[in-house]
């Protein structure tokens, strides 16, 4: 049993500790509920890097293809350029052209353009491919 002297003293720090338990599981609450919107912040910047991941693949792979194709068909290398064919005589070449033309199209995002450029005192073929992602920019 206690001493007479203490058990008031009891009660009274009982008494100001009330709701302290209550308070402690709000703040709880609250630091997780911060915690759980900064995860869903990072799974939303981490879809969107995804996509874009996903178009620069495509858009790499493609243009690839594309110079791959000019690397083998020297000879109709102008049928490939784009938007408009230079000097193109084989119809094999044209379709095949416009075949990557449509799969580009199909393929990437947004607004989007394909161009190839034949550079003929160098030899040089330039694919470029440009689109607009999901935050309005190029990437």
């Amino acid at each position: 049993m206690m001493p007479a002297e203490l058990a008031p003293n009891r009660r009274r720090a009982r008494r100001t500790a009330r709701g302290m338990g209550l308070l402690e599981g709000l703040i709880a609450v609250a630091i997780l509920s911060f915690g759980m919107l900064g995860l869903a912040r990072f799974q939303t910047n981490l879809m969107a890097q995804t996509t874009d991941s996903r178009s620069r693949t495509a858009a790499t792979q493609l243009a690839d293809e594309l110079l791959s194709t000019v690397l083998v068909d020297t000879g109709n290398a102008g049928c490939y350029t784009l938007p408009t064919p230079v000097n193109c005589t084989s119809s094999a070449a044209s379709a095949r052209a416009a075949d990557w033309k449509v799969r580009t199209l199909a393929a990437m995002p947004g607004d989007h353009t394909a161009v190839a450029t034949l550079d003929t005192g160098t030899q040089r073929f330039t694919v470029t491919v440009t689109w607009t992602g999901k935050g309005g920019s190029d990437p």
